[in-house]
């Protein structure tokens, strides 16, 4: 067995994990991530997401926001619209920028992630899939598939919507929730004259909606999502007609305003990635006396607000602040009260937020899932009438109330 009394143990090799262990790298803390898949290529799942500022200034803070600048580019504007009826609301990113003094950034899911793991270089152990843990008095043993064990101080889950950690802490729990909605996702070569850079286009149909936005001076990243009525329907016809992916979503969206059926027509059927939605119910405490999650494993949310894989970088920096006391003197030196209370903390500046962050996901993602025309309709004139002021205001209010201090970086 291999005891790493002064180095914790993160589970899970993603965003959240990779995240956790820079966090706690920059607060002096030692941490080692083992990820279940072999490879970094399995291991970074998705496409592209947005890097909204609460993320960067969480970043900022342990010193890796200026890494964003060599994967991203600076979004400007987010503008919603109607596939009937045009423009809805045009939201001013920038100004956001200012006022927060940090950007907003388009990046690919991948490039972040090897970014990341380029970052935490040895301390990333592939392959390494936990099966069991056993918490006792004066730390934590993992046991993985293959027969190795490590013992360390501390074990943080940060591996995702199925998270092994939290089953052991939560055995009775429901299994996630279907959010009723499938995003079928790509990235495709387009000019800049058909998509420009900087800006975040969200367009809304009935039951479904398509959102598409430039990662770079090359790439396009889309998203077409179907509520699960019209899901069902377009899978039913495309077996009955022998159809792929790429052909059902141009039946759904071929109709739609440009550069829409241009994204789906030029990226090839095997690089189209259908991904299902689900999500939890928040829970008021994830942690034991030396056992915690971060990211997905603590609470997964929609991607209504944009905000999963940034809360989980949030989350990361506010664990790594509220342990950086109880572990100053390293973590074998730790008593069991410090690392409990640290962990305490942790969720109490944590819980309320996520959990808020994570309503207002579900409550967007049912907004967006209408089918009624009628109420399509009445849903597009509450945009035109709210977006740029009330919601564009609350939602800049719920994303940017952060709990950080962002004074720790050593």
């Amino acid at each position: 067995m291999a005891d790493h009394r002064d180095e914790v143990i993160v589970l899970g090799g993603g965003i959240a994990g990779l995240t956790t262990v820079l966090a706690l790298r920059s607060a002096g803390i030692p941490a080692k991530a083992y990820e279940r898949s072999p490879a970094l290529r399995s291991a970074a799942s998705g496409n592209g997401l947005v890097v909204w500022h609460n993320a960067v200034l969480a970043l900022r803070a342990v010193g890796l926001d200026k890494h964003l600048d060599t994967i991203g580019e600076e979004l400007r504007r987010y503008r919603f619209r109607s596939r009937r009826s045009g423009a809805l609301a045009d939201w001013s990113i920038e100004s956001g920028t200012r006022r927060h003094g940090a950007p907003a950034y388009t990046v690919s899911r991948p490039a972040l992630h090897g970014l990341l793991s380029d970052l935490v270089g040895d301390d990333l152990v592939l392959g390494a899939r936990c099966t069991d843990f056993t918490e006792e008095p004066d730390g934590v043993t993992v046991r993985f598939e293959d027969g190795r064990t490590v013992r360390g101080p501390l074990l943080i889950g940060a591996d995702g919507l199925r998270s092994t950690v939290r089953k052991a802490l939560m055995p009775y729990e429901p299994p996630p929730r279907y959010a009723g909605m499938t995003a079928c996702q790509g990235i495709v070569g387009l000019p800049s004259e058909q998509v420009p850079p900087g800006v975040f286009v969200n367009t809304f149909g009935e039951g479904s909606w398509f959102v598409y936005y430039r990662l770079d001076d090359h790439c396009v990243y889309w998203d077409g999502v179907l509520n699960d009525r019209i899901g069902r329907r377009l899978g039913h016809t495309a077996a009955s007609l022998g159809l792929g992916v790429r052909e059902a979503l141009l039946r759904e969206f071929g109709h739609w305003p440009d550069p829409i059926p241009a994204l789906i027509e030029a990226t090839a059927e095997p690089e189209i990635l259908p991904v299902d939605i689900f999500d939890r119910d928040p829970v008021p405490r994830w942690s034991t006396h030396r056992v915690t999650l971060v990211g997905d494993a603590a609470q997964p949310m929609t991607f209504n607000l944009g905000q999963g894989a940034n809360q989980a970088m949030e989350g990361a920096v506010v664990l790594a602040q509220c342990l950086s006391a109880a572990l100053a003197d390293g973590p074998s030196a730790a008593s069991a009260d410090a690392v409990s209370a640290a962990l305490a903390a942790y969720e109490r500046r944590r819980g309320d937020r996520v959990a808020r962050v994570a309503r207002r996901s579900r409550a967007n993602g049912v907004l967006s899932r209408w089918q009624n025309p009628v109420v399509c309709l009445l849903r597009d004139a509450f945009m035109k009438v709210a977006f740029d002021r009330l919601v564009y205001r609350k939602t800049y209010q719920l994303t940017m109330d952060t709990d950080l201090d962002r004074d720790i970086h050593s």
